[in-house]
């Protein structure tokens, strides 16, 4: 596969120190790829052998009912190994295993390993004990950034071809970031991703008599996409109490398929009980769910991903007004920033200006942004200062400098 630049010099830098490394992310997301480069780096770069390296993947139903010490032992009789000789240990899809953390936890006090473990499913999910406090570090997968899409594409686009940037970004929106449906874009690759999720990491491990509602939650949730809406108003629809809905909203968050973004309040209860924004893991799935894809509503999915990863990010909704996301940058400052996925100033509505005057207000700042396909500039407006950015351009840059360099 193509090597990630975001992940694998990390991976190769904890190779000097003792703690287990536990990778999460969706499932297909690359997280197998990424284990098996950090074997070739082994192998090649760093001259193991490759009988001192074992890979496993366990959710294999043959595997559900021995032991993570059993297998390394096994392993150190077929190859012969001392009991102080070093070995390199990767569990793939390890939440399938019982007591899995245990027994990490004995092997990294009693023998000379190193451990990575990999698991389609978000740490709180599968991780029910302390056995491994301070004893592992985490890496999150997520799909495929912008600039990573381009990589993998093969575009090689130089500054006097900032043009073509635009054509890429309306592919990108439209197929998502999962690596291997950009390199071959298998018609039935989502689907196949969905029932792997829905049933192999929903059903059967909280035991759901009926999957259809898992289903019909997401359908609802991706017809959704970016706007308000409570779980009350869905657990409604789908004829479920409402404690039942937080409960599957959470196991399609814990499995990387949906995001919760709360309303941004200084009060409290208004966090807590005010209507949700849902927006999708990926734009592709998005795609996929949608009884109607809309290419602005997908883009300011891309945008919340693109920000939630370095910000914590909230929705402003006050008085009417309401700006997509609100957060604090580096220096402590609120930030507003609006997604509109258009070429033009004129195609900005008045409301929209009236919203951004209004919340700039509120929160006592003098500049908010708008993101857009194309348009660039700024705008005075009633003493805001509105700064219009492409879509492209903020995604090929650093989130927390370039939201630093403004305050």
């Amino acid at each position: 596969g193509i090597p990630r630049k975001k992940y694998l010099p990390e991976l190769i830098t904890s190779l000097k120190h003792k703690r287990a490394v536990l990778i999460t992310g969706s499932r297909r997301v690359g997280k197998t790829t990424l284990l098996k480069q950090l074997i070739q780096h082994l192998i090649t770069e760093s001259k193991i052998k490759p009988g001192n390296i074992l890979y496993v993947l366990l959710d294999h139903p043959r595997l559900a009912k021995i032991s993570i010490l059993e297998i390394v032992d096994e392993f150190r009789k077929i190859h012969l190994l001392d009991r102080d000789e070093k070995i390199f240990l990767f569990f793939d899809e390890v939440q399938y295993l019982k007591d899995w953390e245990q027994e990490v936890k004995s092997l990294l006090d009693l023998e000379n390993v190193k451990i990575f473990l990999s698991g389609s499913a978000s740490t709180e999910l599968f991780q029910k004990t302390p056995f491994l406090t301070g004893r592992y570090e985490k890496m999150k997968i997520d799909p495929l950034n912008f600039e990573e899409f381009l990589q993998f594409k093969g575009a090689h686009i130089s500054p006097t071809e900032e043009y073509k940037y635009e054509k890429y970004l309306e592919e990108y929106i439209k197929i998502g970031g999962y690596p291997e449906y950009i390199l071959q874009e298998d018609s039935s690759y989502f689907t196949d991703l969905l029932e792997a999720i829905i049933f192999k990491d929903i059903v059967y491990i909280h035991g759901i008599k009926n999957p259809d509602i898992i289903r019909d939650l997401l359908l609802l949730l991706a017809d959704r996409n970016g706007h308000q809406t409570s779980f009350t108003k869905l657990g409604k629809i789908l004829g479920i109490t409402v404690d039942t809905t937080k409960e599957y909203v959470n196991f399609l968050k814990q499995t990387f398929i949906v995001e919760e973004i709360e309303r941004f309040s200084t009060s409290r209860s208004k966090k807590i009980y005010s209507a949700k924004k849902f927006y999708l893991h990926d734009t592709g799935l998005l795609n996929n769910l949608s009884s109607k894809f809309n290419l602005g509503s997908a883009a300011e999915n891309i945008l919340y991903k693109f920000l939630s990863i370095s910000f914590k990010v909230n929705f402003y909704y006050e008085n009417q007004h309401e700006i997509d996301f609100v957060f604090l940058n580096d220096n402590k400052k609120s930030v507003l920033v609006e997604s509109k996925f258009i070429d033009k100033f004129d195609e900005l509505s008045n409301g929209v200006l009236s919203s951004i005057e209004n919340s700039a207000i509120d929160l006592k700042i003098n500049r908010v942004f708008v993101i857009t396909r194309s348009l660039e500039k700024e705008h005075i407006y009633n003493d805001i200062t509105v700064v219009f950015i492409p879509l492209s351009k903020l995604l090929l840059s650093n989130p927390k400098e370039f939201f630093n360099e403004f305050f």
